[in-house]
């Protein structure tokens, strides 16, 4: 049996899932699926990834490492940060040897072997921003519809309470600590103008993600 695998290049010390099964050697869906597994909150730091082919529980075929940031330097022309590294490390490089240097979480420095590469997030970033923006977008446009739903409700119930002469159902709040008393409509203290504002700042929000989304998207073309 043949089975495809991505394998997520870990240097923090989270634990993650390093190796996942997947259908094919897909370079954007494993870049994505990376830089979604970032989490310094539990101290996982993905630096790249590779794939590889099983059969038979046997590694038949695998490609190079996708990087998701680093800087290229041959050896020995190299600057302070890897000569740093390779002295602390004691390492030793052929002369033409190409060098990897990554610098967050902390300098790393690796051989840049044939097959590898350095992958542009910068299109896959855009999308996964665009992506969280829309689904803010949507719970947005929901509570609007259902703050309206409640509004409505709220006033309906007033309309029959009148219609059924129950005057003492009606809520009423003082204004301002005055003896004047307003309907309260949802605990807004008698000031509608509350329910107003709050609709209003949720389509500003909105129209400001709508910017955001169009402009990540255009920028990204």
């Amino acid at each position: 049996m043949t089975q495809n695998y991505v394998q997520f290049l870990n240097v923090g010390f989270g634990i993650i899932n390093n190796n996942e099964p997947v259908d094919e050697w897909d370079k954007e869906v494993a870049m994505e699926r990376a830089l979604a597994l970032n989490n310094p909150d539990s101290d996982v730091k993905i630096i790249g990834f590779r794939f590889y082919r099983m059969e038979d529980n046997i590694i038949t075929s695998k490609s190079g490492v996708y990087y998701l940031e680093g800087d290229l330097f041959t050896y020995p022309k190299v600057d302070p940060d890897v000569n740093n590294f390779i002295k602390s490390r004691n390492a030793q490089f052929e002369i033409g040897q190409e060098l990897i240097k990554i610098m967050d979480p902390y300098v790393m420095v690796y051989k840049f072997n044939k097959g590898d590469e350095i992958v542009d997030t910068g299109s896959i970033v855009a999308k996964m921003k665009v992506r969280k923006e829309m689904d803010r977008m949507k719970k947005l446009e929901d509570e609007i519809v259902s703050y309206k739903s409640r509004l409505v409700a709220a006033l309906k119930s007033i309309e029959d309470a009148v219609d059924s002469n129950q005057y003492n159902a009606i809520v009423l709040s003082e204004v301002d600590g005055s003896s004047v008393r307003a309907l309260d409509i949802l605990n807004d203290g008698g000031d509608f103008s509350k329910h107003i504002e709050h609709l209003r700042n949720l389509r500003v929000e909105i129209m400001k993600i709508d910017r955001f989304i169009k402009e990540t998207q255009n920028g990204s073309n």
